[in-house]
């Protein structure tokens, strides 16, 4: 993973008013035209694809840039920017129903355009990319939010956000094609950056290298008759067991932290239905329908516990690139990073073609969001 970071994005219920939703789409038009104009659609996409970007460039707009909202209006933002301007690149996506339609919506909008084969790639692009995020990469927050940009030669960015509401934080996932597309069988550190609240104390992230032996342990046991011997093996451990494999020194009981526990109830139907696949790869596997994160767990646990190959229980998360949020308390900052986004905004805002008010505006915010770091 080559970025990686934590921000605090508290749960806003309502939306963004109207007056400031029309602001942003008509500051946000000038400075993305320039950037395509000047660095390419695939640089476009890069840097969305970038957490810290992404961020920064909800502050220029002027959104409130600590806040899980911020995912949801700046992608609002851009596919009405997008879809307005012809600028080559193109977003589909949002919440609950939106999300869902992404496949039609690409092969029915956007397939005649950028050629039907591209499409296609591009709907197991979002579809991989949501799994990744929902079987593979288990720490507690539910996909709520999916949006993928991309340009007419096929190069994607997927911007997708889970919410944990015993916390009432949102954690976002930012994932482009040159990552989800290279190493291990796909899957491999797709992440380009995870954005969230706080690290977690344990999570099942079969992404990580790390995880590469139980990856191929879980594929040989789906295509194997002996799961469901080797998982009532499991169930009849004593529960010490379950809490040192799983690493976890506090006395909370198992049953609070039902993301790790070895599911009570297995769907048979859907492990016979994997049986007869036989699937060649974990890309495959994790594409069954019916193939949910409880399945997924079960497998690896069993890889894990029966077969002695380990899964990685680390968050992904390895740093803050925040100060803090609403509670202000300070953590450290890629200041170098940070530097760099601001600078570049600050060139693209002088160089756009907005009134000096709204110049004046977005470089004042700038200014501040560089004070605070």
């Amino acid at each position: 993973m080559r970025k990686s970071g934590a921000a605090y994005l508290p749960l806003h219920s309502g939306k963004a008013p109207p007056w400031l939703f029309n602001k942003m789409v008509k500051l946000g038009r000038s400075i993305i035209t320039l950037i395509i104009d000047d660095y390419g659609e695939d640089e476009f996409l890069r840097r969305v694809s970038d957490p810290y970007w992404f961020q920064a460039l909800g502050c220029t707009l002027g959104f409130d840039w600590h806040s899980s909202g911020v995912t949801t209006v700046l992608t609002g933002v851009l596919e009405k920017i997008l879809s307005e301007e012809d600028l080559g690149v193109y977003l589909v996506g949002g919440k609950g129903s939106k999300a869902r339609g992404i496949p039609s919506k690409l092969m029915n909008n956007y397939a005649d355009k950028i050629g039907y084969s591209k499409a296609e790639d591009l709907v197991k692009a979002s579809k991989l990319s949501a799994k990744i995020d929902t079987v593979l990469l288990q720490d507690g927050y539910e996909l709520y939010h999916h949006s993928i940009l991309f340009s007419r030669q096929g190069k994607w960015a997927v911007v997708q956000q889970g919410m944990n509401p015993e916390v009432r934080y949102a954690r976002r996932y930012h994932l482009v094609d040159d990552n989800v597309y290279r190493g291990y069988q796909y899957i491999e550190e797709p992440h380009e950056g995870i954005a969230g609240d706080r690290r977690e104390e344990v999570v099942l992230d079969l992404t990580a290298e790390s995880s590469r032996e139980n990856k191929d342990t879980v594929l040989d046991i789906v295509r194997e008759k002996s799961f469901r011997r080797d998982y009532e093996k499991v169930l009849k451990m004593d529960r010490n067991t379950l809490y040192r494999w799983i690493d976890k020194t506090s006395e909370t009981s198992i049953e609070k932290t039902e993301i790790l526990a070895m599911p009570r109830r297995i769907n048979w139907s859907v492990m016979r239905k994997i049986y007869d696949i036989q699937p060649n790869s974990i890309p495959e596997f994790i594409s069954i329908p019916g193939v949910t994160p409880k399945v997924v767990r079960a497998v690896s646990l069993v890889a894990e516990l029966i077969y002695g190959a380990p899964a990685s229980w680390k968050d992904p998360i390895k740093y803050t690139f925040t100060v803090g949020g609403k509670d202000a308390v300070p953590f450290p900052v890629d200041k170098d990073t940070y530097d760099k986004i601001i600078r570049f905004f600050k060139e693209i805002v002088e160089g756009s073609e907005i009134d000096a008010k709204d110049k004046k505006a977005s470089l004042k915010r700038l200014a501040r969001l560089g004070r605070k770091i």
